[in-house]
């Protein structure tokens, strides 16, 4: 009864449009009230502020920045140049930029919807100038985005790594395979869609081009090494790395690109800490929701549940797959995260899942809940973007939609694309 109560009232709540915090932080206290009323209320801020009360938390500062930064110092437009270069000369061209811009810029920023605001405001109108459709090219835009959190720096990585307390170097490495895989997967269905419909290939360039523009944009393309090496190398931590990562970045907008103005850097600040007060009040409110579902013991009883129908891992992950798959459609990843993490992580590790794999697992499936309504907030950007209705740009993404659920399959049951990498540093 807690439990149903708990959850009942926060997705009442979520569907009623009320804002995702209040609904997280008013199912809280309606179940506190109700089953723990012997618990002084000044616990609710202590577990809110203690929820965020990690320095590795700062790094999610210095990652927005850092994106915004490059964002607005010309980076963007370099990277879909390259990109062009690359792979242009594919049927549906313009869908494989797209998609390999999207590679290149998740080692920027880490964030999706950052992914679709920058790469969408580019691609989309070129796309559609080109006679791709609306639809198409909204499509292709907010289903590569889901490549931006899992190709390291990543955000929700980060966060999961502070959740389960694994390594946060252990897990960028591990987002590095998957994330191509998703791109390849989705370079896979542009192609189809683009041969079947008659779509464009760009001009082939020359390797010369090639190089020129590769060079041009290796100032972007450093960063994610600098990153991740320096973790890894033990040179700095993923708060310092991400510290390094924004000052590298205004560096790059000021004297490489000469293309980031006061104005710039003033309005990606702005941004940053919106975007960082975003993810620390939800993640303050569930850290709420997750102290009452240890304290309920909803693990335990989440476990014998699952193992009531199959003690298989296959089995087992393929449940859970399908349950975060749910949640994600109507639920924040980083809210999701924070609540089902603690429920889930104890469950997978008994059936001797290694934590680095199931915490790329779990980021995939809730990214994919960023393209699938009635959320779905990369759908509604990316229509905004390309001027159309967000029915069509669901309707096009089913075979995108489809490549994504790929992805995550052989994700799930291949650990080698998540742990190859990882176990390079034993």
């Amino acid at each position: 009864m807690p439990v149903l109560l708990l959850l009942g009232i926060m997705l009442l709540l979520s569907l009623a449009g009320v804002p995702l915090v209040f609904s997280i932080l008013a199912a809280s206290l309606v179940t506190l009230f109700a089953f723990r009323p012997t618990i002084p209320l000044e616990v609710v801020p202590e577990l809110f502020v203690s929820g965020i009360d990690t320095s590795l938390l700062l790094a999610v500062v210095f990652f927005f920045l850092s994106g915004e930064l490059m964002n607005r110092g010309g980076v963007t437009r370099r990277l879909v140049d390259f990109a062009n270069a690359l792979v242009g000369r594919i049927r549906g061209g313009l869908g494989h930029v797209n998609v390999v811009s999207s590679i290149f810029f998740s080692g920027i920023t880490g964030s999706a919807v950052a992914d679709t605001a920058a790469i969408g405001t580019i691609m989309i109108p070129s796309m559609v100038e080109k006679g791709y459709s609306r639809g198409f090219s909204a499509a292709v835009t907010a289903s590569s985005s889901v490549i931006g959190p899992i190709i390291p720096p990543s955000i929700p990585v980060l966060i999961y790594a502070v959740l389960a307390s694994v390594s946060v170097g252990r897990m960028f490495l591990a987002g590095i395979l998957p994330g191509l895989l998703i791109g390849l997967c989705l370079m896979v269905a542009v192609y189809a869609i683009s041969r079947r419909r008659g779509y464009p290939r760009e001009a082939g360039m020359s390797l010369g081009m090639i190089v020129r523009r590769g060079v041009d944009a290796v100032g972007a393309l450093v960063a994610p090494v600098i990153i991740v090496g320096g973790i890894l190398g033990g040179v700095f931590t993923a708060t310092e790395a991400g510290a390094v990562a924004a000052a590298y970045s205004c560096i790059a907008g000021v004297f490489i690109y000469r293309e980031l103005t006061w104005s710039g850097f003033w309005q990606a600040m702005l941004n940053a800490a919106e975007g960082t007060a975003t993810v620390l009040v939800i993640l303050g409110a569930s850290s709420i929701f997750a102290w009452l579902v240890a304290d309920m013991q909803v693990n335990r009883t989440i476990a014998a549940a699952i193992f009531s129908i199959t003690d298989s891992p296959w089995a087992v992950l393929l449940l859970i797959n399908a349950f975060v798959l749910l949640i994600g459609l109507i639920m924040d990843p980083l809210a999701a995260m924070v609540i089902l993490v603690p429920i889930l992580l104890p469950t997978v590790t008994q059936l001797g899942i290694d934590p680095i794999h199931f915490g790329i697992i779990i980021v995939i499936n809730l990214m994919i809940g960023l393209c699938t309504p009635p959320v779905g907030y990369l759908i509604f950007l990316a229509a905004r973007i390309a001027d159309t209705r967000p029915e069509i740009v669901i309707r096009e993404l089913l075979p995108f939609l489809g490549a994504l659920l790929m992805a995550l399959l052989l994700v799930t049951y291949v650990p080698a694309f998540t742990l190859t990498l990882p176990k390079l540093m034993d």
